[in-house]
C-alpha cells in the first residue's frame, strides 16, 4: 500500500470522527428544543458513524499487533486515561452544581463504577449520556480479542455474518413470539449495533483485503446484509428511534455507507481540512464531555447570567467544549497513551509496529 495514500486514509477517518462528534454535540445542544427541527436531531446517528469507523479501525489494529495482549494494552492506553479524566471532570462539576443548588449528587460508588466503563453490570446508571456507547465498544473489543486469541480472525466475516443472522432471527422472534429475549439485548447491547461494526470490517477488507473480482461481489453482498440488519434493528435498543423516524434514519445510514464507499475508493479527500482534522484529533474527549457540561452548566449559565440568546450560548458552550477537549487531548490523551504503551512494551516485550489510527 502506498504510504502517502495510507496516511491520507487515516486523515479521512480523523475527519469523519470530527464530523460525527460535532453532529452529536449539536444534537444534544438542541435536544428537546424547537431548533432540533432544523435537522440537528439527525445528529443522534453520529454514534452509528462512530461504530462503522470503529469496526474499520479495530480490525486494522488487530492485524498489526503481535498478540491479543498487545491489542488489549493498546486499547487500554488509548481509551482509559482520557475516559477517566472526562468522567472525573463531569463528576466534580456535578458535585459543584449540586452543592450550589442544594441538591443531591451522584455517589462515589456511582463514580467508581462509571470509571470501569462496565457500570451497567454493576446496576449503576451512566453519569453522562454518551457513556453508554463505551460499553458497546468494549464488548466489541472483547469479541475481536477472543477471535484473535483462538486464531479465528481469518473467519471473522463468516462468523460475523452468522452473528448478524442470529441477531435478525432473535429480533423477529422477540417481536412476534418471545418478548423476553429483550433481556439479551439489554445485557449484551453490542447485538443491536454489531451490523455497523461488521460493516466497518467489510469496508476495511474492500480497501485492503479483497483479492480478485470474485471476492468483491461477496463483500458488497455482505455489506448489504449488514445494512439491512441495521435498518431492521432501528427500533430495538438504539437511541435513534426515540428522536427520528425510520425514513430519517434510513437516509442517514445510506449517507454513511456511501461516504465509506467513497473512502475505500480514495474519493473522500474533500472532507479533510484543518477544522475537521482538529475536531477528529479531539473527538474522543469532545464526545465524552459535551452533554452534561453544555446542557446543565454552560448554556443555561450563559443564558441566565450573561443574557445570551440560545444560539450565542451554544456557540459559547462549543468554545468551552473545544478548549476543554483540546486541553484533555494535549495533557492527558496524547502523553498518557504514549507513556503507557512504552511502559507496557518495555515490561511485556511487545514488538514495535507502524503507527496506526
Amino acid at each position: 500500500m502506498n504510504p502517502e495514500k495510507s496516511d491520507q486514509r487515516y486523515r479521512e477517518l480523523d475527519a469523519l470522527r470530527g464530523i460525527a462528534a460535532l453532529s452529536t454535540v449539536f444534537f444534544h445542544f438542541t435536544l428537546g428544543r424547537p431548533e432540533a427541527d432544523y435537522g440537528f436531531e439527525l445528529g443522534v446517528t453520529g454514534v452509528d458513524l462512530f461504530f462503522i469507523i470503529s469496526g474499520f479501525v479495530i480490525f486494522m489494529t488487530i492485524n498489526k499487533v503481535s498478540s491479543t495482549l498487545e491489542f488489549a494494552v493498546n486499547r487500554f492506553a488509548r481509551l482509559y486515561p482520557t475516559y477517566w479524566a472526562c468522567v472525573t471532570l463531569t463528576f466534580l462539576l456535578m458535585i459543584a452544581v449540586a452543592f450550589i443548588a442544594h441538591k443531591s449528587h451522584p455517589s462515589f460508588y456511582q463514580y467508581a463504577a462509571n470509571m470501569t466503563m462496565f457500570q451497567f453490570y454493576f446496576g449503576v446508571q451512566d453519569l453522562d449520556g454518551p457513556y453508554w456507547t463505551m460499553l458497546v465498544e468494549m464488548l466489541f473489543y472483547i469479541c475481536i480479542g477472543l477471535l484473535n486469541t483462538f486464531g479465528k480472525m481469518k473467519y471473522v466475516l463468516p462468523i460475523g455474518l452468522a452473528a448478524v443472522g442470529m441477531t435478525i432471527v432473535m429480533d423477529l422472534a422477540m417481536d412476534f413470539w418471545f418478548p423476553a429475549l429483550q433481556k439479551v439485548h439489554d445485557y449484551f447491547p453490542l447485538i443491536t449495533h454489531f451490523p455497523l461494526f461488521l460493516s466497518g470490517i467489510i469496508f476495511y477488507k474492500l480497501m485492503n483485503g479483497a483479492e480478485g473480482k470474485s471476492e468483491k461481489p461477496f463483500l458488497y453482498s455482505a455489506l448489504a446484509v449488514c445494512f439491512g440488519a441495521a435498518l431492521l434493528l432501528y427500533d430495538n435498543g438504539g437511541k435513534s428511534v426515540h428522536f427520528i423516524n425510520f425514513g430519517q434514519y434510513l437516509c442517514c445510514l445510506v449517507l454513511y455507507y456511501l461516504v465509506f464507499i467513497l473512502f475505500v475508493h480514495n474519493k473522500l479527500g474533500f472532507v479533510v481540512n484543518r477544522v475537521t482534522l482538529f475536531l477528529g484529533k479531539i473527538s474522543f474527549p469532545l464526545y465524552l464531555i459535551q452533554l452534561y457540561i453544555s446542557i446543565n452548566f454552560v448554556i443555561p449559565g450563559l443564558m441566565k447570567y450573561a443574557g445570551f440568546g440560545f444560539w450565542p450560548a451554544c456557540l459559547g458552550a462549543l468554545a468551552v467544549l473545544l478548549a476543554l477537549s483540546a486541553a484533555i487531548n494535549y495533557f492527558v490523551e496524547i502523553p498518557m497513551n504514549r507513556r503507557l504503551k512504552t511502559w507496557f512494551r518495555r515490561k511485556l516485550g511487545f514488538r514495535r509496529r507502524p503507527a496506526g489510527v
